[in-house]
């Protein structure tokens, strides 16, 4: 049972346990009686809460070799117990094991050492949300069709574009093979592609059908990328094509930038964007800036089932322009990583999602007579679970209220000639 701890230590955790499981609700006891032609046996099992070997159950800890097997790091279980919790080690993480020993041996400390079941305390229900904004509606249709130019000349034929008056409308295209690929409908007299292409070889592509080739949903996912970094773009957000991330630039060079956005509190808050960090020692500037960074992708979740995940990230520079150095960059943003647990990491992802919705209920991509819609709900499940101790923060997954404005813009986005729907239209009676 103790392998490899010493028998002080087996006898510190065993007594401090008062012999009895210290899982929750179970605190069943660990001793089998004897019998005329049996001696006692002990069916108790000592668990390491981070792991005797770094390769076991929470063993990547930076914790000492010698207390590993300390009666501080050891807790006392029966063998069902010992088993789901090295089988779960995610549900039962350090934090957790550590307040379910303490919570045990506080009831038997106050017991006297008595081995009597005492209530314990249930499990909790919560939300556990993903980083992970649904798309209710997507293009139905990818157009194609040959094109004056070819793969390598976008900016070439970004020349020779009919940009539309509506400012908000994207015009990603693709060029593949001699083939332009758009979300517009290549056949329109009037339309942005309508003099670099040959409007009477147009080919309609179905979008599940591209969605069920590697190819062809990697054309797909090019052009939603496309109409994402325009999207973006106009929201004062660059795009990194190193680092596939989206990032903040200074609005006027060498200044600092702050926005504004609804914070978890539901309160209009003010935060800094791009910056540059101040040493506590002098008060000088560092040799660096920090901007607000993350990696938005789209992903196929299944039939009809898309999602924006949200990834927040940060981009470092010289002066606000220069990208650092990479040898310089790991270091600061390992570090500023490690210290970012839950409530900040979603904190970090409710902003973009609140900066890139303007504030709305979700945000619209307008693709000529077809759009893309970004919920600004993220996905949850409700689960039951131990919990983790001290890491019970309050998190609203609210979206913005629906009025008459963001209700008819998202009307005249889905009104299109062939928007795919995945997800519920708000009802008809929302209120202004």
């Amino acid at each position: 049972m103790s392998r490899g701890i010493s028998d002080k230590e087996v006898k510190l955790r065993c007594l401090s346990s008062g012999g009895l499981c210290a899982f929750p609700g179970c605190e069943k006891r660990l001793i089998r009686d004897g019998s005329s032609v049996d001696d006692p046996i002990v069916i108790g099992e000592i668990a390491h809460i981070i792991a005797e070997s770094r390769s076991g159950p929470r063993g990547d800890a930076a914790f000492s070799d010698e207390d590993r097997s300390k009666h501080t790091n050891l807790i006392l279980l029966c063998p069902e117990h010992h088993t789901i919790i090295d089988r779960q080690p995610n549900t039962y993480s350090i934090p957790v094991l550590r307040q379910m020993k303490a919570d045990h041996e506080g009831r038997i400390s106050a017991l006297g050492g008595e081995q009597v079941m005492v209530p314990v305390k249930a499990n909790v229900r919560e939300n556990i949300y993903c980083t992970l904004l649904p798309l209710t509606h997507l293009p139905d249709v990818v157009f194609a069709a040959p094109s004056l130019f070819t793969d390598g000349q976008d900016e070439e034929l970004r020349k020779r574009l009919r940009w539309p008056s509506d400012r908000d409308e994207m015009t990603p295209f693709l060029l593949r093979e001699g083939k332009l690929f758009a979300f517009h409908d290549l056949r329109s007299t009037a339309g942005p592609f309508s003099e670099v292409v040959d409007r009477d070889q147009v080919e309609t592509l179905r979008a599940t059908r591209l969605w069920s080739e590697p190819e062809g949903s990697r054309r797909y996912v090019s052009l939603l990328n496309g109409a994402l970094r325009r999207y973006t773009g106009r929201r004062g957000v660059r795009f990194d094509p190193l680092h596939k991330r989206y990032y903040f630039a200074p609005t006027d060079k060498g200044k600092e930038r702050s926005v504004t956005y609804r914070s978890l509190s539901g309160r209009r808050v003010s935060r800094k964007v791009v910056w540059r960090p101040i040493r506590r020692s002098t008060a000088e500037p560092r040799n660096f800036w920090w901007h607000l960074a993350a990696g938005l992708r789209f992903h196929l979740m299944g039939e009809k089932q898309w999602c924006l995940s949200v990834r927040p990230e940060r981009h470092l520079t010289v002066d606000g322009e220069t990208p650092l150095a990479a040898e310089r960059i790991g270091p600061r943003v390992t570090s500023l990583k490690a210290h970012m647990y839950n409530d900040l990491y979603l904190s970090e992802v409710n902003f973009w999602r609140e900066y890139l919705s303007a504030g709305k209920p979700r945000a619209v991509l307008k693709l000529g007579k077809q759009s893309a819609v970004i919920d600004t709900r993220l996905l949850g499940i409700e689960v039951i679970w131990p919990g983790i101790p001290g890491d019970e923060k309050p998190f609203r997954n609210e979206a913005h209220p629906e009025d008459l404005f963001t209700f008819a813009e998202f009307k005249a986005a889905i009104g299109g000639d062939g928007d795919i729907g995945m997800g519920e239209e708000p009802d008809d009676d929302a209120e202004g």
